[in-house]
């Protein structure tokens, strides 16, 4: 690694990066796609991914982010930008004060796990922007459990937003924008040009961006949309608690058993069914004798009262007794983390760290049955998730019993989000042979190894972290913040709001011209229309709020052509 010294008289205007981690590595990745001069601040430990940081033209600088002489010898003092990536939150807070002390002009982008804590702390700051990578990522987590014809579910501009592929489903308006045509062999294909039928190659899937409605603040479709995710109705957990198959058995007994004797008293003693149930239910019970004459009755009767006064009494005990079992378990199963034996339809998620924990609190959130299994039993998220409701097992998800134990044969959908690829992939293995049926969504840190395990073990969808929120820290860091993150394919599409300033060439032309010159799509512009997707002659003005969906360089290069035109010679929008 590069000592202090060296060659940091000539930055300026660079992007700092503390924290050489698999966030930070991805994050110096996409800064350079952006064109940026990057200087990393890594520890001695952190050698793993220099050599890589290094190629990519970053400068690496050995030390310690909470030091000041480590910040001043990466050139903080005349840097834009500070980016913190460790996964220690008083780290990162530590260095943050550190930077904001040698350049109170700097932008400062945290990742910061508690997003509280962040809004509180960012408010401290001229220039700061929280972001937590495992807030970022989760939902595309869920979203690929729960839904397989989307990736991704967005809230944009007060509307849910959803990538699937070109066929409108139920309740969508309709496409507003073909995102991409990702070919059989992997290709992909951003912003085809498809026809009305959709068209497209044998194999191709082309995924399209729909408008599902107004974002749901408890109206009819959520609340049926909710209602399905459960997958459950509440009411037999409310009338049979763990809902044991025993009590269930016994309860079906005393019914079958009331209903038998008030037949028989009906008939053999000629009784109203008013007075058969009575007396049914008198023996059936045991109580007050007094009322019933038993002296007037058919011996045959009299010995079939006994029987039921016999039948009844040990149906009840039985009754009582597994009631009081399943309630005092239940009670137990919540208290302790344990499993319920008869957990169905469920998402497991494996790990508990803190994106584990993100897509647990995410799951249940949205109401689905959720269950999770974490190998540390000392991991902070354990009390936390156990104190939401969800049963917890400490033991090693990669192992066939652990996921007997969890009932994957039952399980509608299994995330392997644990930190460690091979883990990962060992759960998802073991748990597709225990349920051939069953969707398998993996975290894995590499997208050209995610892509092969896809392809060739036919796993179903794979998702990186880093991958995921990456783009948001880079695109932070230079000044504009990512209102969402779309995974198509293994490629990465931004949503971001920009402004048309004062002077911008772009002032006064259509936009067609801006998507003609940028790998971006305008979604939104409220002051030229009141719908998605304008027309390419729609006129922009300064002052115009656009919402655009692009690539990271095409946000970029809309960034350009939003800005005011300060060069000489600004971009050519003639026509070609």
């Amino acid at each position: 690694m590069d000592r202090h010294g060296g060659e940091r008289a000539r930055w300026a205007g660079h992007v700092v990066v503390c924290g050489l981690d698999r966030l930070g590595l991805r994050t110096v990745e996409e800064l350079h796609r952006l064109g940026e001069e990057v200087v990393v601040v890594a520890r001695e430990s952190a050698v793993e991914f220099a050599d890589i940081a290094r190629a990519l033209g970053a400068t690496i600088v050995a030390g310690s982010p909470r030091d000041e002489a480590t910040l001043r010898a990466a050139g903080l003092p005349t840097a834009c930008a500070l980016v913190l990536t460790d996964d220690d939150d008083l780290d990162n807070l530590h260095a943050a004060l550190a930077g904001q002390e040698l350049n109170p002009e700097l932008r400062v982008v945290v990742r910061m796990f508690n997003q509280e804590l962040g809004r509180r702390i960012g408010a401290l700051f001229r220039d700061c922007i929280i972001l937590s990578a495992s807030a970022l990522a989760a939902p595309a987590f869920v979203a690929a459990a729960l839904h397989e014809d989307w990736q991704e579910r967005l809230e944009i501009a007060g509307h849910t937003l959803a990538v699937r592929e070109a066929t409108s489903g139920a309740g969508s308006a309709g496409p507003i924008l073909p995102l991409a045509r990702l070919g059989a062999d992997g290709a992909v294909e951003l912003f085809p040009s498809i026809g009305a039928d959709h068209d497209r190659d044998d194999g191709d899937v082309v995924l399209c961006l729909e408008d599902m409605g107004l974002s749901a603040g408890g109206g009819g479709h959520a609340r049926r949309r909710l209602a399905a995710l459960r997958g459950r109705p509440a009411l037999p957990r409310l009338l049979l608690p763990g809902d044991d198959r025993r009590l269930r058995l016994i309860l079906g007994a005393l019914i079958g058993l009331a209903l038998l004797g008030t037949a028989t008293f009906a008939y053999l003693d000629r009784l109203t069914p008013v007075d058969a149930t009575l007396f049914i239910i008198t023996f059936l019970t045991t109580s007050e004798f007094n009322n019933v004459e038993l002296r007037t009755i058919s011996p045959g009767l009299k010995l079939f009262a006994a029987g039921v006064m016999l039948l009844g009494a040990a149906a009840l005990v039985a009754f009582y007794a597994f009631l009081t079992d399943a309630i005092v378990g239940a009670r137990l199963n919540r208290l302790l983390g344990g499993v319920p034996r008869q957990l169905r339809d469920h998402v497991i998620v494996c790990g508990t760290g803190t994106v584990g924990y993100r897509i647990v609190e995410h799951l249940a959130r949205l109401g689905v049955p959720v269950a999770a299994v974490e190998l540390d039993e000392r991991s902070r998220f354990l009390p936390i998730a156990r104190r939401r409701g969800v049963p917890t097992l400490v033991a090693d998800a990669s192992l066939p019993e652990t996921l007997r134990t969890l009932n994957v044969a039952r399980a509608r959908c299994l995330i392997a989000a644990t930190g460690d690829d091979v883990a990962n992939l060992e759960a998802a293995l073991n748990a597709r042979d225990l349920n051939p049926e069953l969707r398998i969504v993996m975290r894995l840190f590499d997208p050209d190894f995610a892509r092969r395990v896809e392809r060739t073990l036919d796993l179903h969808t794979s998702r990186s972290v880093s991958a995921l929120a990456a783009p948001a820290f880079a695109l932070a860091a230079v000044g504009r913040r990512a209102l969402a993150i779309v995974p198509v394919g293994q490629r990465v599409l931004l949503i971001a709001a920009v402004t048309i300033a004062p002077g911008s060439p772009l002032a006064g032309r259509a936009v067609a011209d801006l998507e003609r010159l940028a790998e971006a799509r305008v979604l939104f512009a409220p002051a030229r229309a009141a719908h998605w997707r304008p027309g390419g002659s729609t006129t922009l003005d300064a002052g115009d709020d656009l919402i655009v969906i692009a690539t990271r360089a095409g946000l970029e290069e809309v960034r350009v052509l939003t800005e005011a035109a300060l060069q000489a010679d600004p971009p050519d929008l003639s026509s070609s």
